[in-house]
């Protein structure tokens, strides 16, 4: 028998979907009548006619339960793949992460390796976009020191998705000794790296990302000290544009020191 579509709406964050997917299993309603709508930021409101929307209240506690329950049922490699596309930007991320956790929940950890549900393959692609993402900007992520007394660095970036944790957590094991921020000017977040090693990644005001930029600007002497040597050490004659561009996109470079007003 059809049934109107249930479309709950949560926040675009990681207890946002997880309350969501919580909150629709416990539902009873069918999961195929069931979609995951977390909200887009700079995103026109599509409302589909007859679907039933349900706003979704946002906790913690439901996010624990859903995760262990992940963990537990399905394993640990599809915690990974779930928790990359959470941190996606992609807008059918509610749905592909329901639709994975339910079919992982009927049929075990071998979810991770049914390429032949349209789900799972969806998610695979999220997650391998996600960690190609990470791992460019792991190479060409660059740290300006901001302040001498006590040492801090400062990088700002600009991805797709919200790879802050990810770029934090492989950061702060080689600087386990220093003070640093990974700024996401796209999406108005930042972490916060303690020397010794404890860190968070918290959503910034205006007012707070001002301050971001402005110490970033404060640099701009060593920016060009910097580029000054770069320019110097390139031999001009090998400089081959079209391969440059293949091997590190432009939209990687805007705040790459070598690269700035380029």
């Amino acid at each position: 028998m059809d049934k109107p579509t249930r479309i709950y709406q949560c926040e675009n964050t990681i207890d946002g979907i997880f309350s969501a997917v919580y909150d629709a299993g416990l539902s009873g309603y069918g999961h195929k009548f069931i979609r995951i709508q977390p909200e887009q930021v700079n995103q026109p409101e599509n409302y589909e006619l007859f679907a039933e929307y349900i706003q979704v209240k946002t906790a913690p506690e439901k996010t624990k339960s859903v995760i262990d329950a992940v963990r537990e049922k399905i394993s640990e490699k599809a915690y990974h793949f779930i928790m990359s596309a959470v941190i996606s930007e992609f807008p059918d991320k509610g749905d592909v992460i329901y639709q994975f956790v339910t079919y992982g929940f009927t049929i075990g950890p071998k979810i991770c390796s049914a390429l032949q549900i349209p789900c799972v393959e969806r998610i695979f692609a999220i997650n391998r976009a996600v960690q190609n993402e990470t791992h460019f900007f792991r190479e060409f992520l660059r740290f300006q020191e901001v302040q001498k007394e006590p040492s801090l660095l400062l990088a700002v970036i600009e991805p797709r998705h919200h790879i802050i944790p990810l770029l934090t957590e492989h950061f702060a094991d080689r600087f386990i000794e220093e003070w640093f921020i990974i700024y996401d000017e796209a999406h108005l977040e930042a972490s916060f790296h303690q020397k010794g090693g404890g860190w968070e990644v918290r959503l910034l005001t205006s007012e707070e990302a001002k301050k971001l930029e402005e110490l970033s600007e404060q640099q701009e002497e060593y920016v060009d000290l910097w580029k000054t040597f770069f320019d110097k050490i390139v031999i001009k004659e090998r400089i081959n544009k079209k391969l440059q561009t293949n091997m590190l996109p432009l939209r990687y470079r805007k705040h790459m020191t070598e690269f700035i007003d380029e």
